[in-house]
């Protein structure tokens, strides 16, 4: 299973489905999760591929948690969860377990820590409701920014463009 994560900013635009899918065909993913997609709520089928999308309604063409999922590789998805605009679930069925892919799209760091509090809770209230016998991916854009600190190394490694790291990036860690 090839797996990939893509913020796009918006699948909102003529075309936009086109080169989705020509750049996941390109590169071979089975998976795409996909942030700020931008779409309402619900799930399209096409001959190919399909989408899976978390956008609110009542927020038309703000936010939105996408899966792209090839053709061949529709036959594993089991369910799709959306639990809001922010973060979504797929679950996958394969022989003896089940994985849970868990898209997450955080807010950016200038908003408040009230609404920070209340996303990273829900999604700990989900992640906890997942049977243990899941394997739980997360793939995300959780709008951070790790720096090169000595005390985080130890979880990041030497390879972070930042100098110094954001609130977000330590919630993060």
């Amino acid at each position: 299973m090839k797996i990939g994560t893509w913020n796009v900013r918006s699948l909102f635009w003529s075309g936009a489905l086109k080169a989705l899918h020509n750049e996941s065909s390109n590169l071979h993913f089975n998976v795409v999760v996909l942030q700020e997609t931008r779409l309402e709520s619900g799930n399209q089928k096409f001959d190919n591929f399909a989408l899976f999308h978390s956008g609110l309604e009542s927020k038309k063409h703000k936010f939105g948690c996408s899966f792209y999922v090839s053709g061949e590789f529709l036959k594993y998805v089991k369910d799709f969860k959306i639990i809001n605009e922010r973060i979504s679930c797929l679950r996958l069925k394969a022989k003896w377990f089940s994985c849970i892919l868990i898209n997450v799209h955080a807010p950016t760091n200038g908003k408040t820590e009230e609404i920070k509090y209340e996303f990273h809770n829900l999604l700990e209230k989900n992640i906890n409701q997942i049977d243990g016998s899941d394997i739980k991916i997360i793939l995300r854009d959780f709008n951070t920014k790790v720096g090169k600190e000595s005390i985080y190394k130890p979880t990041i490694g030497n390879g972070s463009l930042n100098n110094e790291t954001n609130n977000n990036g330590i919630k993060m860690i």
